[in-house]
C-alpha cells in the first residue's frame, strides 16, 4: 500500500533567488546553453558505466494502466544538482528501466555544483531546447520553487524528486523517501536485534538539513518506546566519509559496552562501516555492536557480507527515476494531481544478509505497487 504524507515545513530560506527563466519554447542565452551542454556531457561521462550496467528489465504490470498515452515521444528531462552516487547507482537505473518499458528517451543532466544558480541556468537552457517535462532535485529548498513556478508559467510540467522543498510547493508532486519513517523503522529493527535493551550511538549528518532533523526525530521516537534503551551519544555534522570514520571511531572508544550504532545518511553510513571494520580488526574478541545503516554503498554491503553491519535501509531511488517520468507523461496528457504538491513516499526495503543479493527485486516490486496507484490514488483526469 502506498503511503503519502503532507509536506512538513522545510529549511528556512537560504536566500532570495532572482530567476530569469526563458519560455519552454523560447531561446536561452548562449552562456546558458553552453553550461547545459557542458554539464550534460559531464553527466553522461560520469554515469555512463552505471547506465550501461543498469538493469532495464520490465517492471510494470501494464494491466494496472488503462490510459493510452497521446504522444509517441515525450520531451522528458531529469536534473540532479551535482555528481553523486545516489543518482548514478539508484535513480539512473530506474530511468533506464522506464525508457526500456515505455520506449521513451529521458535527457539527464548532472550539475557541476550544488547551487540553485547552476540549476536555474542549466534547466533554463534545457527548456529553451524544447524539453517540457522535468523531474528535478531542487538544489535549494526555497529557490527551487521559483524555478518550478517559472517552468509552469511557460507550459512545462514538473515533478520534484529525492528531497523536499518549502511550502507552498510549486511542483505537482515530490517523489521522495519518508525519511522519518525510514529512520524510525531502522531504529526499531536495531533495538529488537539488541534484545530491547542497551545503549546506542546515533550518527547524523548535517543538522541544518531538514531531512537530518527528521531522521534524528525518527530514531529518538523509536528509542522512547523502549524503557531499557537509551542514546549514549549523538554524533553529528558528518560531511565526509573520513570525518564519519573519525567521529564514529572516537564515539565507540568513548562508550565501551555500547550495544548498537545507527546511521541514517549515506555518507555517515560509509564512515560507520569503515570504523567498525577497523574496530573488529583490532579487537577480534569484542562483543558485536548491532549496526544499522542507510543505502547500499560498497562499504556498507561489504559490511553486511562480513557481518559487521546487520542491516541497511534501501531507499527507492529506482522508483523515483521510474515513476517520476511516468507521472510526467500523464500530466502532459492532461491528468492533474488529486492533491497538488503531495509528498509521495517512494518506499524502502530493509537489506540484510538474507536478501543482499536479491533486494533489487524487492525494490522493483515496491515500484510496481506504486505505479499501480497512479490512476487511482495519485492522479485524476482533468
Amino acid at each position: 500500500m502506498r503511503k503519502t504524507s503532507k509536506r512538513l515545513l522545510a529549511l528556512l530560506c537560504a536566500g532570495v533567488m532572482t530567476l530569469s527563466l526563458l519560455g519552454c519554447a523560447g531561446k536561452a542565452d548562449k552562456s546558458a546553453e553552453t553550461t547545459a551542454a557542458e554539464t550534460t556531457a559531464a553527466s553522461s561521462e560520469a554515469t555512463s558505466a552505471a547506465a550501461e550496467t543498469s538493469a532495464a528489465a520490465s517492471t510494470v504490470n501494464k494491466a494496472n494502466l488503462t490510459w493510452k498515452f497521446k504522444q509517441d515521444k515525450y520531451k522528458l528531462c531529469c536534473y540532479w544538482p551535482a555528481p553523486d552516487e545516489f543518482f548514478d547507482n539508484y535513480v539512473l537505473p530506474g530511468i533506464k528501466a522506464f525508457e526500456n518499458d515505455f520506449g521513451q528517451t529521458v535527457e539527464y543532466s548532472v550539475g557541476t555544483e550544488w547551487t540553485q544558480d547552476v540549476e536555474n541556468q542549466t534547466v533554463e537552457a534545457l527548456a529553451a531546447k524544447g524539453y517540457d517535462c522535468f523531474m528535478i532535485f531542487g538544489a535549494d529548498t526555497a529557490g527551487a520553487n521559483g524555478l518550478y513556478e517559472e517552468l509552469y508559467n511557460n507550459g512545462c510540467q514538473v515533478v520534484n524528486y529525492a528531497g523536499l522543498v518549502d511550502d507552498p510547493q510549486k511542483s505537482a508532486f515530490t517523489l521522495a523517501s519518508d525519511v522519518y519513517t525510514q529512520a524510525y523503522e531502522s531504529a526499531k529493527q536495531m533495538i529488537e536485534g539488541m534484545g530491547r535493551k542497551g545503549t546506542i550511538i546515533n550518527v547524523l549528518e548535517n543538522l541544518g538539513d531538514v531531512n537530518t532533523v527528521k531522521r534524528q526525530k525518527g530514531v529518538e521516537d523509536a528509542v522512547k518506546e523502549y524503557p531499557d534503551v537509551s542514546i549514549a551519544q549523538t554524533v553529528a555534522d558528518i560531511k565526509t566519509v573520513d570525518e564519519g570514520y573519525t567521529k564514529v571511531s572516537d564515539a565507540i572508544t568513548a562508550n565501551p559496552g555500547v550495544t548498537g550504532i545507527i546511521a541514517t545518511g549515506g555518507t555517515a553510513s560509509k564512515g560507520v562501516a569503515n570504523a567498525l571494520s577497523d574496530y573488529y580488526g583490532t579487537n577480534a574478541s569484542a562483543a558485536h555492536i548491532y549496526a544499522a545503516t542507510q543505502d547500499q554503498s560498497t562499504e556498507v554491503m561489504n559490511g553486511i557480507a562480513k557481518g559487521t553491519i546487520d542491516h541497511t535501509i534501501g531507499q527507492n531511488g529506482y522508483g523515483m527515476g521510474y515513476v517520476s517520468n511516468l507521472i510526467l507523461m500523464y500530466l502532459k496528457d492532461g491528468w492533474v494531481p488529486k492533491t497538488w504538491g503531495e509528498h509521495i513516499d517512494t518506499g524502502m526495503v530493509v537489506i540484510n544478509k538474507d536478501n543482499m543479493n536479491t533486494y533489487q527485486k524487492d525494490i522493483e516490486k515496491v515500484t510496481n505497487d506504486l505505479v499501480a496507484t497512479i490512476e487511482t490514488d495519485i492522479l485524476k483526469q482533468g
